[in-house]
């Protein structure tokens, strides 16, 4: 998915909250948004947005001196989201379909999100759950997938602190019905996506083999991972892509994917109403949950 014109204004919004993150002084706040207008003549539509988003928020570090100005609000994310998971593995293990209505939790805590375009609340998202379903949904093939195959390997792409911890409630489940999962995060720290020192943190690295993607884009740029990141995808049975992130990265790869998140920005919205045109699908907006398979 390419980088869009609309894209550029969100950039210079992200910029701005980035920089009220980093430093209390305006005249830095200034100079990161005056820098950031200079690199937004630069930047090649042609790469998808979370590509594009490294340089922004490399630039962003380099003039604030901050390399991880989302740390704060990372940890807060996880802490909330630790604080729900015992009633929330409670309402999947009474579901009649503990799989479906953990993916379903995985996908609202995808509402966890501080470059999108989108005020969110976390905890409202979360209660009302249950009542919201998937606009596209593939949960179906997935499970047949999944099934059809012995110790399916499945890898879990991560996308955000906080909705980790959802994460690990539907890979618990993934592994109920025989599937051997690899979870993936964030090479190193970019906005709120999830690294190693947050898998730690929520208790992964205790459920299942975790491992990083070797970069610092807020999505999976192939070329960019590591060469294990590559080994695991291309020997995966299902590839599970939680986050917008990932499915601007990952959108015309030919993989068996399937795209987990809840739609945060008018342009992944128009994107995807092009992608579903023949279908007569249409997105009403933001915030409508999608389960696609590639």
């Amino acid at each position: 998915m390419q980088t869009d014109l609309e894209c550029l204004v969100c950039f210079v919004r992200q910029a701005l909250s980035a920089a009220r993150l980093s430093t209390r002084d305006p005249q830095i706040r200034r100079r990161v948004i005056d820098e950031t207008g200079r690199m937004l003549s630069r930047v090649k539509l042609d790469n998808t947005p979370p590509e594009n988003a490294v340089f922004l928020y490399r630039l962003i570090a380099e003039i604030t001196g901050r390399q991880d100005p989302f740390k704060e609000l990372k940890h807060k994310s996880n802490v909330f989201a630790l604080s729900l998971y015992d009633s929330i593995s409670s309402q999947v293990e009474a579901a009649t379909d503990p799989l479906r209505a953990a993916i379903h939790f995985a996908a609202c805590g995808n509402i966890i999100d501080y470059a999108a375009q989108h005020s969110f609340n976390a905890a409202e998202s979360m209660a009302g759950c249950s009542s919201s379903s998937f606009l596209v949904d593939d949960y179906p093939a997935m499970v047949a997938q999944a099934r059809g195959i012995r110790r399916a390997k499945v890898l879990y792409l991560a996308d955000n602190c906080g909705e980790i911890v959802f994460d690990s409630i539907a890979i618990r489940q993934l592994q109920k019905i025989g599937c051997d999962v690899t979870l993936a995060v964030r090479g190193e720290p970019i906005i709120n996506d999830a690294t190693m020192e947050d898998a730690v943190f929520c208790g992964l690295t205790s459920l299942c083999r975790v491992i990083d993607n070797g970069t610092g884009c807020p999505g999976t740029p192939l070329d960019d991972c590591s060469a294990e990141f590559r080994r695991y995808f291309t020997g995966a049975d299902i590839i599970l892509s939680k986050g917008m992130g990932n499915f601007e990265t990952l959108s015309d790869v030919d993989a068996p994917l399937f795209f987990l998140f809840t739609v945060k920005c008018n342009r992944v919205a128009s994107y995807l109403n092009d992608f579903f045109a023949e279908q007569e699908l249409g997105l009403t907006g933001t915030g409508e949950m999608m389960f696609i398979r590639k």
